[in-house]
């Protein structure tokens, strides 16, 4: 099936079944999750794309796609969640949405993305779209000219997160750190749920997640794999331990006060 007569096909499911679904639900009509890469995206969508939580929903999971490259929708079915929204907030803006809906943002520490990025590229992410371009420079410099190079190149991304951040104050978004839902699970979806009205209560938000722990989501991810390595790493690396004074200069030059803005500190 290609992709256009699967978007067709689950398009139809929305304005069908599903939406006898939502009239026996609180949920809204959309919902949207907005963010850039290396924020726990495809976390995020596997927990929203849960049977368990697409009960208590009432709502389809929409096929992701890379909207960034050019591929920009100004319109979704109802009853659906819309994954993996890498842009930035002007585009956001001119989504036409439906009557209820709710959008939760994901940020995280944009040290700690350039890192992640930097490991991605070079190692683990499969070989689409720039991922050569990228691998193959990273391939050839050291690490320390690396994380520059992939300090340098995030630099359009965080004024994504930077767009977002300056609109937060809208109500039907919310914004979530990632340290915050990695750190405290439980209590931080519960506060997700309740925000996009679906009715999960906290012990059966427990039994959700344990079946996405970091652990279980990296086995998921290697079983799709054939000989790269899984985008989870084992061993994680902090951008303190990485980054050397000159890392710190270019990316306070590059992205100006960005951290502070996040809520972060240096």
């Amino acid at each position: 099936m290609n992709i256009k007569s699967e978007v067709k096909r689950k398009s139809l499911f929305c304005r069908g079944s599903v939406k006898s679904v939502f009239s026996k639900t609180k949920s809204v009509h959309n919902i949207y999750h907005a963010c850039i890469q290396k924020t726990g995206s495809q976390w995020v969508k596997a927990i929203l794309s849960d049977k368990r939580v697409i009960t208590k929903s009432g709502l389809r999971i929409h096929p992701q796609f890379r909207y960034e490259m050019g591929n920009f929708k100004s319109k979704f079915p109802k009853y659906t969640v819309v994954p993996g929204l890498y842009i930035p907030y002007h585009l956001y803006r001119e989504i036409e949405k439906p009557k209820k809906y709710k959008t939760i943002y994901i940020i995280r520490d944009p040290r700690e993305v350039v890192i992640s990025w930097y490991h991605s590229m070079k190692y683990t992410h499969g070989l689409m779209g720039s991922v050569p371009i990228h691998r193959k420079r990273l391939k050839k410099v050291n690490k320390e000219e690396g994380v520059k190079y992939c300090i340098n190149h995030l630099q359009w991304k965080f004024s994504f997160v930077r767009s977002w951040i300056n609109n937060s104050n809208q109500g039907e978004i919310l914004i979530v750190r990632f340290e915050d839902i990695t750190e405290n699970p439980i209590d931080e979806w519960q506060k997700i749920f309740q925000h996009c009205k679906i009715n999960i209560n906290k012990n059966e938000t427990k039994k959700i997640l344990q079946s996405y722990t970091k652990e279980k989501m990296r086995k998921k991810d290697l079983n799709k794999r054939s000989k790269s390595k899984s985008h989870y790493r084992r061993k994680k690396e902090e951008w303190e331990d990485v980054f050397t004074p000159e890392h710190i200069n270019t990316f306070k030059n590059v992205n100006g006060n960005i951290v502070e803005e996040l809520g972060y500190r240096w």
